[in-house]
C-alpha cells in the first residue's frame, strides 16, 4: 500500500543518510587535519613511568653510616574492592592489630566504597608490612595495597643531629649536611615510555626511551661517631648537674683543620624533625652569637707579643683591682696592686689586659682579630653559620679598645673561637676548619676530597706562638699559685687553655645573674693534637665562671679523647 510504500522509503532514506554520514566521518577521519584527536590517541596509548633512585648515605670518617635510605612502605586500602570480595570487619582488625591505627579511622576508610585507593598509613617499617601481608594471604583477604617507597632514617637518633641535619618526605635536604650537599646526596630519578596495551600494561617492544636512575652519593665527614657521642654526653651531664640552659662545644683537630666533634643542646631526633622546637634544631656552634669574655684575651696578648709591645716579665700596675678609664670603672674578679704580663694572662686581669690593649691601639688590635678570624664566616661546609658582630674600629667608641680586649662589644660563634686559638696552637697559621672529608659516588669515583688548607700564613711569628703555648699552659696549673683553668688540667698532660665568664645582656644592660661559661684550649701545649672550646648557657651554681663550669667540661672531652685516639703526652 502507499503507507508502506512511504515508511519503506522513509526508512531506507534514514540508512543511506546514515551510511553517508559515516562514510563521510571516515573520509573525515583519514583525509582531514585531526592532529589534535592523534595527540589525544597518543597521549592515552603513552606508557610513562618514574622511578627513583636510592639518596646517597652519610658517614662518619670511619665509614659508619649516620643517614641512609631504608625500604619503608606505605598502606592503603580498596573499599570497593572489599567491600565486594573482601570481609571489611576482618580487614580492618587486621590492619589495627599489626599498625598503630584508631578502628574508627580504618573503618571510615573502609566505609567509603565508591573510593578505590584510600591510605591508611604511609611510611610503614618494611618489616612490620611484610609481617601484615604474609597474614592478609594467609587469610585470604585482599583490598590492602603496599607500595614500595624509600624512607630517609637517622640510625642514631639525636646523635649529630644539628650536623647531619634532615631530608623533608619529598627527599629535599633541608638543614646541615643534608642540605649543603644535597646535590651530591640526591639521586636521580629514572624513567620508561613506550606505548600501554588495551590493559594499560607496557608494551615492551615498543619501548622508547630507557633512563636507568642513579643512586645519590655517599658524603663522608670528618666527625667521629666515637667522640661526638663522648662530647654529647659530657654536654648533657653539665647541664643537668649545673640546671643549665644549653651547652655546646667544638673539637678541632690541630694540624689539619678537621673537625671530630660538633655538638649543641639541646637538640632534636631528625627522624622526627617535624615534632621538635624550631629553638632546638639551631646549630649554636655556628648561630649563636655571643660576647667570649675573657676567652679573648690571649689572642691580645699574642698580638702585643708580636708587636714586640710587651714583655711577659715585666710589671703591669693592676690598680688594686679597680681601674677608671675615661671616667668609667673597669674591675677584676680578684684585685691585686702588681702583676707580671704573664701573670696578667695567668690570673685573668681584665685591667692588665686593657692596659696592654691601649699598647696595640684601635687599628692593629682590629686587624689582629680579624686576621684570627673574627668577624667573618669560616666558611664551614654546613649552612646557618652566622659572622659574628665586630664593628670597624672607626665606629669605636672611647670605651671599646679596652672592653673587646676582655671579651666584650664583640660577639662570636663557638667555631670562631676554636679556629682563632687554633693560630695559636699552629704555629701562627689560620687553618680553614671542615667538616666533609670526601664525596664518592656508588661505582667509586672520589668527586670530592678535601685537603687541608692554610689561609694565612703568619697570623703571628712561630716563636710568638710557641711563647704562648707556655704562658697558656700556666693557666691550668694546680697549686699556690694556680690559674684561673686550674679545672681543666689533664693528669700527664701539659693543657694550654683560657677561661671565660661573659654576662648576657638583657634589655640593654649587663645581667648580675645570667652568664656563658666558656673555656677553650689545646693539648698536649708544646705540640697540639686537639683544640676544644666548650661553652655553657645560663648555668646555675654558686660559681658560674668558665673555669668552675667549663673547665671540668673540657677535662672531661681531652680525657676520652686521649683514651680513644691513644695521645701520647708528647702528641702525635
Amino acid at each position: 500500500s502507499r503507507v508502506q510504500r512511504w515508511r519503506t522509503l522513509a526508512v531506507s532514506s534514514l540508512l543511506v543518510c546514515g551510511f553517508g554520514g559515516l562514510a563521510g566521518r571516515v573520509v573525515h577521519l583519514q583525509l582531514g587535519d585531526q592532529t589534535e584527536l592523534r595527540a589525544t590517541c597518543q597521549k592515552r596509548k603513552t606508557y610513562r613511568k618514574e622511578f627513583a633512585g636510592t639518596r646517597g648515605r652519610i658517614l662518619d670518617r670511619n665509614g659508619r653510616a649516620l643517614a641512609l635510605d631504608v625500604g619503608q612502605k606505605h598502606v592503603a586500602v580498596d573499599p570497593k574492592f572489599i567491600a565486594k570480595h573482601s570481609d571489611p570487619v576482618r580487614v580492618q582488625r587486621a590492619l589495627t592489630s599489626f599498625l598503630p591505627l584508631e578502628p574508627a579511622m580504618v573503618a571510615g576508610r573502609i566505609g567509603h566504597t565508591e573510593r578505590q585507593h584510600l591510605y591508611v598509613q604511609k611510611y610503614v617499617d618494611g618489616l612490620k608490612a611484610e609481617e601484615l601481608k604474609a597474614y592478609l594471604d594467609e587469610q585470604s583477604l585482599g583490598g590492602v595495597v603496599f607500595t614500595d617507597v624509600q624512607a630517609r632514617q637517622y640510625p642514631h637518633g639525636s646523635l649529630m643531629s644539628h650536623v647531619i641535619g634532615f631530608a623533608n618526605r619529598e627527599g629535599v635536604g633541608s638543614a646541615g649536611v643534608e642540605q649543603k650537599m644535597d646535590r651530591f646526596l640526591r639521586e636521580k630519578r629514572g624513567m620508561l615510555l613506550g606505548e600501554k596495551d588495551g590493559r594499560r600494561r607496557e608494551r615492551v617492544v615498543r619501548r622508547q626511551l630507557q633512563i636507568d636512575a642513579q643512586d645519590g652519593a655517599d658524603v663522608t665527614l670528618t666527625l667521629d661517631q666515637f667522640m661526638q657521642y663522648s662530647v654529647e654526653e659530657a654536654l648533657d651531664r653539665v647541664i643537668e648537674l649545673r640546671n643549665a640552659k644549653g651547652a655546646w662545644a667544638v673539637v678541632l683537630d690541630s694540624k689539619s683543620g678537621a673537625i671530630l666533634a660538633m655538638a649543641s643542646k639541646p637538640d632534636f631526633d631528625p627522624n622526627t624533625y617535624f615534632d621538635a622546637d624550631p629553638e632546638h634544631r639551631r646549630n649554636r656552634t655556628l648561630c649563636m652569637v655571643y660576647e667570649p669574655g675573657s676567652i679573648m684575651k690571649p689572642l691580645v696578648f699574642a698580638a702585643a707579643l708580636n708587636e714586640r709591645l710587651v714583655n711577659p716579665n715585666e710589671m703591669i700596675d693592676t690598680e688594686g683591682g679597680t681601674w677608671f678609664y675615661r671616667r668609667r670603672p673597669l674591675r677584676d674578679f680578684h684585685g691585686y696592686t702588681q702583676l707580671t704580663a704573664a701573670d696578667v694572662l695567668k690570673k685573668s686581669s681584665n685591667i692588665g689586659t686593657a692596659k696592654i690593649a691601649l699598647r696595640l691601639g684601635e687599628a692593629r688590635l682590629e686587624a689582629y682579630l680579624r686576621a684570627f678570624g673574627l668577624g667573618s664566616r669560616s666558611g664551614i661546609e654546613l649552612p646557618g653559620e652566622e659572622a659574628g658582630i665586630f664593628y670597624p674600629h672607626r665606629k669605636w667608641d672611647g670605651l671599646s679598645l679596652t672592653r673587646i680586649a676582655i671579651g666584650h662589644s664583640i660577639s662570636v660563634t663557638a667555631l670562631q673561637m676554636a679556629v682563632a686559638m687554633n693560630v695559636i696552637a699552629n704555629d701562627g697559621k689560620l687553618i680553614q676548619p671542615y667538616i666533609l672529608k670526601e664525596v664518592k659516588d656508588q661505582s667509586g669515583y672520589v668527586r670530592y676530597r678535601h685537603k687541608p688548607e692554610v689561609i694565612q700564613e703568619d697570623v703571628i711569628r712561630p716563636e710568638v706562638a710557641k711563647e704562648m703555648r707556655r704562658l697558656m699552659a700556666r693557666i691550668t696549673e694546680k697549686g699556690i699559685s694556680r690559674g684561673t683553668g686550674w679545672r681543666a688540667a689533664i693528669p700527664g698532660y701539659k693543657v694550654a687553655g683560657k677561661t671565660g665568664t661573659a654576662e648576657k645582656i638583657e634589655n640593654g644592660r649587663y645581667s648580675s645573674s645570667k652568664n656563658i661559661a666558656s673555656f677553650v684550649g689545646f693539648f698536649p701545649a708544646e705540640n697540639p693534637v686537639l683544640t676544644i672550646v666548650v661553652s655553657v648557657d645560663e648555668p646555675n651554681a654558686d660559681h658560674n665562671t668558665g673555669g668552675y663550669i667549663a673547665g671540668p667540661v673540657f677535662k672531661e672531652i681531652g680525657e676520652n679523647a686521649i683514651r680513644y685516639l691513644g695521645i701520647p703526652p708528647e702528641g702525635f
